[in-house]
């Protein structure tokens, strides 16, 4: 669905990293619990985003064990905001 507006922005700081990878993600949102659940049990996810500035969405597989912190936000076309 090329044309689809992303869910959310999801923001993903990992382990060593100094800056977040921030997704913009389509299809169903995950939600706080769910995403918590993920980092707790080290869950390897698969999330359907779009790059900032492309309409075609792709699949990211995302390794929640390494993931030390997290945040959703909600999608808008001017917000990319980070830490």
């Amino acid at each position: 669905m090329p044309d689809e507006m992303p869910a959310c922005l999801l923001y993903l700081l990992s382990v060593g990293k100094e800056k977040e990878l921030a997704l913009r993600v389509h299809g169903e949102a995950p939600s706080e619990n769910e995403i918590a659940s993920w980092m707790r049990n080290g869950t390897v996810a698969h999330l359907r985003v779009s790059r900032e500035g492309e309409h075609e969405t792709f699949t990211l597989v995302v390794n929640f064990k390494h993931v030390v912190v997290a945040r959703l936000a909600p999608y808008s076309e001017t917000r990319m905001s980070s830490f």
